[in-house]
Formats: C-alpha cells, structure tokens, sequence
C-alpha cells in the first residue's frame, strides 16, 4: 500500500475527477460522530470546498449516542461545512403501525434506509452527490446495510482499511476523540461494531489483508487464531452478494 501522503493526495485528486467527470460540485453526507465520516467530511472539504459541502446529522433520539451527535455538529462546524440536524423518529415511526412484528435487525437495517433516502432527496433537491462513508474492512465484511449506507454514488474511503482510515485521520488532524472513540453504528443503545462482530478492527484487518494476500496460513504466527480466520471467512462469503449487482434472470 501506498504511504498515507501519496494516499492523502490521490484521494482528493480522485473526488476532484469524479465530480468534474459527474459535472457536479456540490457533495452531502451523513455524519455521525465517527472516524469514518469526519475523515471523509474533511477530505471533501479540501477537494470541493468547504462551501460545497453538506453534512446531514440524523440521530435516532432515544437511541443514538448524544455525545456523537455533538462531536458531529462541533467537527462540521470546524470544518466550516453546511450542516443540517434531521432526527429521523418522525420518518421512523410510521413502521410501528406494520402488520407485523419487526425483528431486531429489521428495525435496526430501517434506521440506515431512512437516512439513505434523507441523504438521496437532499441531494435530488440541490444538484449534489451523495457520498458514502464505509472503510474497506466494513465492505470485505458486508457490515453495512443494503440500501442503507451501503447506497452512495461515491465511497471515498472504500479502498482503505480502518488501520488505514486512523492513519490518514492522524494525519489530517482529525480530533484525537475521533480517532480513539470505540466505533459503532449506533444500531442500539450500547452498540459496538468490535462487539457485535466479535473480533477487533485490528484482527479483521490481519485476516482480511491475508486473504487478500493469500496469506492465511501466516496468521497463526501472528496469534490469531482459527476459529477468528473461520469467522472472518464466514462473514464475507454471507454478506458478498451486498457488494455485487442485484443479480436478475435472463431470458436472451
């Protein structure tokens, strides 16, 4: 991999091309509190111009952490970005009148949907792109949810593993409380994305770099054990089919 300097640069050389290429200037993202979306803000800030950027903040009240949500709107305000705060609880509730009962992960896939559908009439109503904020770990493992924020016209930082995303966060002067903060979806009160997948950033990007590399037999060395590469290897081949076209049926 390319040093965090080269890929500082052919980042914002990269959303430069892409938005010249899509004829637009004008970017919206969610921000929420994260590592992965401030990197991502600041980025396009650089590349775009802090004037043609706009960070919507969609908490779910009850639920989403109050200390993300301040993070988010003081690290917009740093940047000297638009930003909009959109509780999504009026859009969310309509779902409490469904016919059925709504699994766990039905009603947490459902937080996701809604901000994506915010994020795409913000950007319909105001000649933007809608930029995503998922790092290349949470891609490999399919930890996003489908038409959720896994639907974006662009992912900045999809090619960069977390270890990566805290590196050039580092270095872009990113506020240590990002850097440090236990990541999470805020899928629910309590929620850590470590926790929920059962291994650390720091093992998944081992094991996802040796399958990469072809390199698993070498990860005992490094004392990660078998059931851990098993469970990496389980996750990606579950969740591959987020990553590929919706497949249809074809006739000719």
């Amino acid at each position: 991999m390319a040093g965090i300097e080269t890929i500082n640069s052919r980042l914002i050389s990269g959303i430069k091309g892409y938005f010249q290429e899509a004829s637009r200037e004008k970017a919206v993202l969610g921000l929420s509190g994260g590592i992965d979306s401030a990197l991502v803000a600041s980025l396009l800030a650089e590349a775009l111009g802090k004037e043609n950027v706009t960070a919507l903040i969609m908490p779910l009240e009850g639920i989403s952490n109050h200390e993300n949500t301040r993070d988010a709107e003081e690290f917009a305000k740093q940047l000297g970005i638009k930003v909009i705060r959109l509780p999504i609880n009026a859009f969310k509730s309509p779902l409490d009148k469904l016919p059925w009962v709504q699994a766990k992960v039905a009603s947490a896939n459902a937080n996701a949907r809604i901000r994506a559908l915010l994020l795409y009439n913000y950007a319909n109503s105001n000649n933007c792109l809608v930029v995503g904020t998922g790092n290349k770990t949470e891609m490999l493992l399919g930890y996003f949810t489908k038409f959720g924020d896994g639907a974006a016209d662009l992912f900045v930082i999809g090619d960069l593993y977390k270890k990566e995303v805290r590196e050039l966060s580092r270095k872009r002067g990113i506020p240590a409380k990002f850097v440090e903060k236990a990541p999470s979806a805020d899928l629910w009160q309590g929620q850590t994305d470590e926790g929920e997948l059962g291994l650390t950033y720091a093992e998944m990007d081992k094991i996802l770099v040796a399958i990469e590399n072809g390199s698993e037999a070498k990860l005992s060395e490094n004392g990660i054990s078998a059931d851990k590469i098993a469970l990496v290897n389980k996750r990606v081949a579950a969740n591959r089919h987020k990553s590929l076209p919706t497949p249809l049926i074809k006739l000719h």
